[in-house]
């Protein structure tokens, strides 16, 4: 306890007052460069809590029982309440740290216990002011805590619940009420169940407390009651699975729920287990936990060295360390490469370690303090009369003071900087680009309403932020409900579905079935769904896309909006765009790149350090800071990127070349990471210069993806390709689409090539059969006019020329121009006797238009030269029936079943070739045999009855017949003819 003497330093204005007015000039500061929207960062956050994500939220209690009154606001109004909270928490962060840092002992070595001999070892007079204003500066104004601090995420709740940890054990050290222990063990615990980062600090957690304790830990009642403490604290772990179990919109498994919190937990632990990111978290905490443990040593005065010589040495030592220490933990407020947010994010990880920071900062006061006291006071005489160690020899004196004012004038220098490097970056990330994105997309929106759809499930884009940000604009607008914003990737969640006719009663219907609850809602059924809202409603796309909805409808742009319209019936293409369509997008995107300038060029023009003139230049060269790019401008330029490069597409197809190429590159302008817009601009000038490419898919590797991974997010973040290869390579790759093959944007690819590179024969053949599969004969033939008219053109011959033969004949069938295929057909087959793929597809070709005695003509070719193969024996028996050869066909069938003894197809057809033949006996034999492969046929009951009316088997008959009546479809002929028959037997 103090002298009551001596004046108490826990009164001192440094301690008492200067945290909270620290604390208040922050909030100022951080109110004054307060995001007043949404960003990239808040975004999560502001969905979940004004109700724009659909999902119940299942992790982080104690967010959200702290931002539980935010719920109850209207969703304008988040944004920015949320924001000031996120403000008000970092301000009184800033203060605890403030409050953290006044209070730090200053006993360490024996040369801070002679010229700091207040109670507690506080700092006192001027001295004590500086190390809680750095600490504040360099926490306060370093880049991620200030975007964290303007938007809310969450980080900096988290962060203040550190915060008060830390606080509540130098609390503890000076009145040593237990009190303060217990809390921060609930507290601790609480934060376990949402900060992942405090599981992993938790052997220095225990650490502390038996530092602050020593042997008193060991007792068995206070080890009880922190136990209990703790583990209260970790109930909150149940409270979101609970009410995730309870909730009547998305019930969710209490079980499932707690699994997925837990697992969380895991794979973040996890991951630092990895070498990678393991190594990156050591070097971490050589600049935070290092430092921060070597503060926490109380030396002796000898550092338990004997000789006086050497413990002097160690002392110069020390002060050089120390200083050392300073400058590297003020260096890394600065993120250089090897800041914990660099590393984190040269191991592929965006996170803030705003709890990193925090660490270090503490230790900013710190080491500031042990500097100024020791280099800018005298030593106190001890009672004993002893003199003090000086802290530099007595030649060397008069370098304290030098030592003392330059390391404060470093330390101002240091946050001038620290600002001046930051500042821009802050105004830049809370400006307005999302907002002016939001107001672009939603001016194109119909007047009278609209369902807008948007992709999330692109990878490496799992965020929805494009549905957040226009929701988040209509509900500023108020015009929310007229404007059901739809994430197509979750309309297969029955869940999603009954939300959104919560949500929009009058627009969305409910359409969940029974069995659709536990299956999902099928991809055929959201594809009815949107085809009938089409029909009450006007459907738009928030993004360039490709999928199923698109085999029904195509997307027509309006600036960052598209309008989906039906693909036309004739052609199964969309029409190229009008001239009215190109001038009104080419105005809307002058108008947005115009309100964008400032931006666009801070985000591609971003400031060069190296080449900086003057003195602070040289210090941010030597600093080695980069600077940091805005999240938010480099999202939006990879959207504008994106749909520019759709819309120079669209325009290079409409045959406007110098139009096209003006957007291409405006789109590689704008990310130079948009390897599909390169690729098209590239080609773009071979076209403007009037060469062409042929189809060349050894071009079409990985490497020319760049960053991308695969196809589907290559185009899904860069847009579509418009050169023949990469063409070709997509209408393959839609062919091939599962569960759904993409037949229709197929055909649009391929119909691209055959534009772009007209003698390709492949694509011509391609289309064909999406045409036919679409029963379009006339639009097949136009595909294969050209190659059929001039086959030297595409190296056609009458010996290569088989499948675009075979196609033409599929046509003419369509066309019921039978002769014609036939004929195309049969000299296919003299040419090329030995093709079986031609025989079986020409034999299917026959059998499918009812010609029976040509698909024989085919069958026997093949068995002349394969007798024994089954697939050509059993096709020659229900061929032979089909004609009526019954002998022929009981041969073949009898042949087929020596060769596999139970096979159902060729035991069933030579059932019926027995009947037809009127070999009565032996067709019931089989039926029979039949029955016990394939019970409950109604077909061969049917048979058998009309074999035992014939015979006059009257008990069989009905037996067979009264099977039918009961099982058998009404109103149908057979039906009626067996009622007839039952009656003449007296049966009703």
């Amino acid at each position: 306890m103090p002298n009551p003497n001596q004046f108490d330093p826990r009164t001192h204005f440094a301690v008492r007052f200067l945290p909270w007015l620290l604390g208040g000039a922050m909030l100022a500061a951080y109110l004054l460069t307060l995001n007043h929207w949404v960003t990239l960062l808040n975004l999560n956050q502001v969905a979940a809590i004004s109700g724009l994500n659909w999902q119940p939220q299942i992790y982080g209690p104690l967010t959200y029982l702290f931002t539980l009154p935010f719920r109850w606001l209207a969703a304008a109004q988040v944004p920015l309440a949320l924001n000031i909270f996120a403000a008000v928490t970092a301000a009184i962060t800033l203060a605890v740290l403030a409050r953290s840092v006044a209070i730090l002992p200053h006993d360490r070595t024996e040369m801070e216990r002679t010229r700091e001999r207040s109670d507690f070892c506080f700092l006192t007079s001027w001295i004590a002011w500086v190390p809680p204003v750095a600490a504040v500066i360099f926490a306060g104004f370093q880049l991620g805590f200030w975007e964290h601090a303007t938007s809310f995420t969450g980080e900096m709740f988290n962060l203040l619940w550190f915060a008060v940890i830390i606080w509540q054990f130098l609390e503890y050290r000076l009145d040593e009420r237990e009190g303060r222990l217990f809390l921060a063990a609930f507290l601790y615990g609480a934060g376990m169940t949402e900060n992942w980062a405090l599981i992993a600090f938790f052997p220095l957690f225990l650490m502390m407390i038996i530092w602050l304790r020593k042997l008193d830990f060991f007792n068995l009642r206070f080890l009880l009651k922190m136990s209990v403490w703790g583990l209260a604290g970790l109930l909150l772990i149940f409270l979101l699975p609970l009410k995730a179990c309870l909730a009547t919109e998305f019930p969710v498994p209490f079980w499932d729920a707690l699994r997925f919190n837990l697992r969380s937990d895991w794979q973040m632990i996890h991951l630092v287990t990895q070498s990678d990111l393991r190594h990156n978290l050591a070097l971490m905490s050589l600049t935070s936990l290092f430092p921060a443990l070597l503060m926490a040593i109380r030396w002796s005065s000898t550092f338990g060295d004997s000789s006086r010589l050497g413990a002097t040495l160690v002392n110069y030592m020390l002060h050089a360390v120390n200083l050392a220490l300073l400058g590297v933990l003020v260096w890394v407020t600065f993120d250089p490469p090897f800041s914990a947010s660099q590393l984190a994010k040269d191991a592929g990880y965006l996170l803030p370690a705003l709890t990193l920071y925090y660490i270090a900062a503490l230790c900013i006061g710190y080491y500031c303090g042990y500097i100024l006291l020791i280099f800018g006071r005298k030593p106190i005489r001890s009672q004993r009369g002893n003199q003090p160690e000086p802290a530099l020899p007595a030649s060397l004196q008069w370098l304290s003071p030098v030592i003392a004012a330059g390391t404060l004038a470093a330390v101002i220098l240091a946050a001038g900087l620290l600002i001046y490097k930051n500042a821009p970056a802050i105004q830049v990330s809370n400006g307005d680009l999302l907002l002016k994105y939001a107001r672009a997309s939603a001016e194109k929106l119909p007047a009278s309403g609209a369902i807008v759809l948007f992709d999330s499930d692109i990878p490496g884009k799992d965020l929805p932020w494009r549905g957040y940000v226009l929701q988040a604009w209509l509900c500023r607008e108020g015009r929310e409900q007229k404007f059901p914003v739809v994430n197509t990737a979750a309309l297969n969640f029955p869940a999603y579905q009954n939300h959104l006719h919560q949500q929009f009663p009058h627009i969305w219907p409910q359409i969940v079935n029974s069995n659709e609850l536990k299956m999902g809602v099928s991809p055929f059924h959201i594809f009815s769904l949107l085809n009938d809202l089409s029909k009450s409603n006007n459907l738009c796309y928030l993004n360039p896309s490709f999928g199923y909805f698109f085999e029904q409808f195509y997307q027509e742009p309006h600036g960052l909006m598209y309008v989906l319209k039906p693909l036309p019936a004739d052609t199964l293409l969309p029409p190229v765009l009008n001239a009215n369509l190109i001038a009104e997008n080419e105005a809307s995107w002058r108008e947005i790149l115009d309100r964008n300038q400032l931006e666009i060029k801070h985000a591609t023009h971003p400031p060069n350090y190296k080449k900086m003139p003057g003195m602070i230049g040289w210090c941010m060269q030597h600093l080695h800071v980069t600077a940091e790019p805005d999240p938010n401008a480099i999202m939006a330029l990879e959207i504008y990127s994106q749909e520019l490069n759709t819309f120079g597409v669209q325009v290079q197809r409409a045959g406007d070349l110098e139009k096209a190429n003006s957007f291409f590159h405006q789109a590689y302008e704008l990310n130079t990471n948009n390897v599909v817009a390169g690729i098209n601009l590239e080609y773009n000038e071979k076209l403007r210069a009037g060469s062409s490419s042929p189809v060349n898919l050894s071009e079409v590797t990985p490497d020319r993806f760049g960053k991308y991974r695969s196809w589907p997010e290559v185009v899904g973040i860069n847009g579509p390709f418009d050169q023949p290869s990469f063409c070709f390579e997509s209408g393959l790759i839609f062919l091939q689409n599962q569960p759904i093959p993409l037949f229709r944007e197929a055909l649009a690819q391929f119909d691209r090539v055959r534009q772009l590179a007209p003698d390709n024969l492949t694509a011509r053949l391609f289309m064909a059969q999406v045409y036919l599969a679409e029963h379009l004969q006339d639009k097949a033939l136009d595909a294969l006019r050209d190659p059929l008219a001039e086959p030297a053109r595409f190296a056609l011959t009458k010996y290569n020329a088989t499948e675009l033969n075979v196609l033409t004949a599929t046509a003419y069938f369509q066309k019921n121009e039978n002769a014609a295929a036939i004929n195309l057909l049969e000299k296919e087959m003299e040419l090329h006797p030995d093709d079986e793929n031609l025989l079986l597809a020409c034999t299917k070709a026959f059998q499918g238009r009812g010609f029976y005695t040509n698909a024989l003509h085919a069958i026997n070719r093949q068995l002349a030269r394969t007798p024994d193969d089954p697939t050509w024996i059993l096709g020659k028996g229900i061929a032979s029936l089909q004609v009526g050869a019954y002998d022929d066909s009981v041969a073949a069938l009898s042949r087929m079943l020596q060769l596999q003894t139970n096979n159902p197809d060729a035991l069933f057809n030579r059932a019926v070739a027995y009947l037809k033949s009127g070999r009565l006996d032996a067709a019931r034999a089989d039926f029979l045999n039949f029955q016990t492969l394939i019970p409950n046929n109604l077909q061969v009951a049917y048979s058998l009855g009309e074999i035992a009316w014939r015979q006059h088997a009257t008990n069989e008959v009905v037996r067979n017949y009264q099977m039918i009546v009961a099982n058998a479809p009404t109103n149908t002929p057979e039906l009626k003819e067996i009622r007839e028959r039952l009656t003449q037997l007296g049966v009703k």
